[in-house]
């Protein structure tokens, strides 16, 4: 029974972090940065990712940073712009954030019921060895 409480609550907490990174993405998408030109580095928000994999006792999530993670934009009056008048912004797509938020969504739902479950059958098993 115990099984079946770690793996609804890592599932939750696995949605969780999907949820956070979506909505920093997200919250970050109209941000931006300079462009380095000898260097090509950026300065800004990098978006994050998050990589999702089976292991005991449920689901185990990474946090990693999209690379390059931006995209050059022509600004030239952006005080950030570099000689070329590049400014960097968050290589952000806005529909796949909203999408792994509600998988995250529906994931969590998912969770939380297995999680009911497990409690009624423990208490149903209690009430049955009383």
């Amino acid at each position: 029974m115990t099984g079946a409480f770690t793996t609804a609550i890592s599932g939750m907490r696995a949605a969780s972090v999907r949820v956070s990174v979506a909505g920093e993405n997200i919250a970050n998408l109209q941000s931006s940065g300079a462009i380095d030109q000898a260097t090509q580095s950026y300065s800004g928000y990098k978006p994050k990712q998050v990589q999702q994999s089976s292991g005991l006792g449920g689901p185990q999530t990474t946090v990693t940073t999209k690379s390059p993670g931006f995209i050059p934009v022509y600004n030239p009056d952006h005080p950030d712009a570099n000689a070329s008048g590049l400014i960097g912004q968050p290589d952000v797509d806005l529909a796949q954030n909203i999408v792994d938020m509600k998988i995250a969504q529906n994931a969590y739902e998912a969770n939380a019921k297995v999680l009911r479950t497990a409690f009624e059958m423990s208490g149903a098993l209690i009430k049955a060895i009383a």
